[in-house]
């Protein structure tokens, strides 16, 4: 993960673990993939989630919360070296996985 995201990602969510701020960037990254928002773009702390509230009218925070509910409905695809099972979003535009949780975990 690029380190000024970290520690951004760090001190807007203080409360919660690691491996939460890995999945709220996933998010980040799978939503900046869907409204097309840059790299650049999203060194403005509030670029991407003023966009996103202003295309769907909901707020960041709510919505991802929404997207890890929703994610245990997407279907199951198999990592290409570990093949392991993952419910996951993929990437329209390149050949990964944006945002993601093993099948054996998903709620």
């Amino acid at each position: 993960m690029v380190a000024w995201r970290a520690k951004r990602l760090a001190k807007r969510y203080v409360a919660i673990n690691e491996s939460e701020i890995m999945d709220i960037f996933d998010f980040e990254e799978l939503t900046a993939e869907m409204l097309n928002v840059t790299d650049e773009q999203r060194e403005d702390d509030s670029f991407l989630h003023d966009k996103f509230f202003d295309k769907f009218e909901i707020d960041f925070d709510l919505a991802y919360n929404l997207t890890k509910h929703l994610l245990v409905h997407t279907v199951p695809v198999e990592a290409g070296l570990s093949k392991k099972q993952y419910h996951a979003f993929v990437s329209r535009k390149s050949p990964w996985m944006l945002m993601k949780t093993e099948v054996s975990k998903a709620v």
